[in-house]
């Protein structure tokens, strides 16, 4: 997994849960205007449109992961241990 990814604790709650199972993202952190997020490709614009609607943010960087990695992330983020440290 890669261990350079650096999860901000206070992105955590922008999203709801089903919408990040849904759409297959996790929010990292913001950087100046624009919501950082992982994901397995590159979102349609219909997610885009509901990112908006949902977080109000109309900027995204997207950094592209593989499944394996996705799913490792999704559920430590799911657990909360995303946030403290605690990797594979």
């Amino acid at each position: 997994m890669a261990s350079s990814l650096s999860f901000n604790p206070n992105v955590k709650d922008l999203i709801p849960l089903d919408v990040l199972v849904r759409f297959r993202i996790i929010p990292i952190a913001i950087k100046k205007d624009k919501l950082c997020l992982i994901a397995r490709r590159p979102l349609s614009d219909q997610a885009l449109v509901d990112l908006k609607n949902l977080t109000g943010f109309e900027d995204y960087e997207l950094q592209l992961v593989g499944d394996d990695v996705l799913d490792a992330y999704l559920t430590r983020f799911l657990d909360g241990s995303i946030f403290n440290g605690s990797f594979l």
